[in-house]
C-alpha cells in the first residue's frame, strides 16, 4: 500500500509513522529533528490532522505535545502496520524463488515472541545479509529501530517441525 497515494503527503505519511511506531507526546521542533521536513511543512499537517480529529495537541506550560485522537489509535495503527506487511511481502515476492515462508509475530499483533520469521532455501550469506539490509531498510522508514527476526532454513524448518519442536509448532500455530 502506497500510503503517500492515499493520505497525499509525505509528510503527514511521516508524521502518522512516526507516531505509531516511535512515540507520541511530541513536540513539532521534535518531529523537525526527527524527520527530514522543515518545520512549516510539518506544522501544516500537524494542522490538517488536528482538523481532522485524527490527533490531539496538549498545549500545557507552552509545551506542545502531539498524540493521536484516542478512539482512532488503533484504526490508525491497523492501516500502517498492514502497509508495512504489505511492504515485507513485497520484498519477499522478489525473492520467491529463495523465501518459502515467512511469518508476521509480535510486532505485527501476533501471539509470539519474534517479529518476523523467514524461512529460505538457495540462500548463500551475501544474499541472506541483502535481504536483512532490505527488511531494515523498510523497518527504518516506519521508524522502527529494534526488532527480532530470525532466518531459518527451509531444511532445519522441516525437521523441527517433523520433531514436533515446540518453537516451530508455536510459530505455526500463532502466526498462520
Amino acid at each position: 500500500m502506497k500510503l503517500e497515494k492515499l493520505l497525499w503527503s509525505g509528510t503527514k505519511v511521516d508524521i502518522l509513522k512516526y507516531l505509531v511506531f516511535k512515540r507520541q507526546c511530541v513536540s513539532i521542533r521534535a518531529l523537525e529533528s526527527e524527520l527530514t521536513w522543515s518545520f512549516p511543512a510539518i506544522k501544516k499537517q500537524v494542522d490538517l490532522l488536528l482538523e481532522a480529529w485524527i490527533i490531539e495537541i496538549d498545549k500545557s506550560n507552552a509545551k506542545w505535545s502531539i498524540y493521536f485522537e484516542k478512539s482512532i489509535n488503533d484504526l490508525v495503527r491497523k492501516v500502517f502496520l498492514y502497509s508495512l506487511e504489505h511492504e515485507i511481502k513485497v520484498l519477499f515476492e522478489s525473492y520467491d524463488l529463495a523465501i518459502t515462508k515467512y511469518f508476521f509475530g509480535k510486532l505485527f499483533g501476533k501471539n509470539f515472541d519474534i517479529d518476523l520469521v523467514v524461512v529460505y532455501k538457495f540462500l548463500e550469506r551475501p544474499a541472506i545479509d541483502k535481504i536483512k539490509e532490505d527488511i531494515s531498510n523498510i523497518l527504518k522508514s516506519y521508524f522502527i529501530d529494534v526488532a527480532q527476526i530470525v532466518f531459518m532454513p527451509h531444511e532445519d524448518f522441516e525437521r523441527r517441525y517433523r520433531l514436533a519442536d515446540k518453537f516451530v509448532l508455536s510459530l505455526i500455530t500463532n502466526c498462520a
